[in-house]
């Protein structure tokens, strides 16, 4: 599959997603699971525990801090690559994943970087040493080969809360950010999902 309907799929599933986590396509809210009432049990401990987490705010200050320092460290292995923002900041509610928390609940995709040309398939390794360097010290220490054959490379860091750090090298070279699930500050603030008043 080359690079260009390998994006183009990717772009797709990418939909597919914005879709699910904003309760639109074939199961939208009414008549979804999402709609109907969450178990208490489980919506007190999954808030227990984004209450745990950054909140959304922090979350993506420090991701996108992490984001600056990889590129520049790329820049100064490859200096060649010259990085510009391609897409904006997205935000949607967690999912399915988090009924119930709809609202006091928020992922996002950083603005995505490109950087024209590519990474020599000889340097890629050296390239991902410079990318895992600066995410370890962000606690992205997962790491997922997802895309590995001559002059089209990808990979995939995580972290414990599910944010997802990819960088790819083909026709250009990419960075994308995407979090996982924190609560809003007006959330966290509260101390209490929307759908149960305090102190019950």
């Amino acid at each position: 599959m080359n690079r260009l309907i390998r994006v183009t799929l990717a772009g797709l599933t990418a939909a597919a997603l914005v879709l699910e986590l904003t309760g639109c396509g074939g199961n939208d809210r009414a008549g979804s699971p999402m709609s109907a009432t969450p178990d208490p049990n489980r919506l007190s401990q999954q808030f227990a525990d984004l209450l745990q987490r950054p909140d959304i705010d922090q979350a993506t200050a420090r991701y996108e801090e992490m984001s600056g320092h990889i590129r520049d460290a790329l820049s100064g292995a490859f200096p060649d690559l010259r990085w510009r923002q391609t897409s904006q900041l997205t935000g949607a509610a967690c999912g399915f994943g988090y009924p119930g928390l709809e609202t006091d609940g928020e992922q996002r995709g950083l603005p995505n970087w490109m950087a024209p040309g590519s990474i020599p398939d000889g340097r890629w390794d050296e390239a991902v040493r410079v990318v895992r360097t600066v995410a370890l010290k962000y606690g992205f220490d997962k790491v997922v080969t997802t895309v590995g054959r001559p002059t089209d490379h990808e990979v995939v860091f995580s972290d414990p809360y599910d944010a997802e750090l990819n960088f790819g090298s083909a026709v250009n070279t990419t960075l994308l950010v995407r979090t996982g699930c924190h609560l809003t500050p007006e959330a966290k603030k509260r101390g209490h999902p929307t759908s149960s008043p305090a102190g019950g």
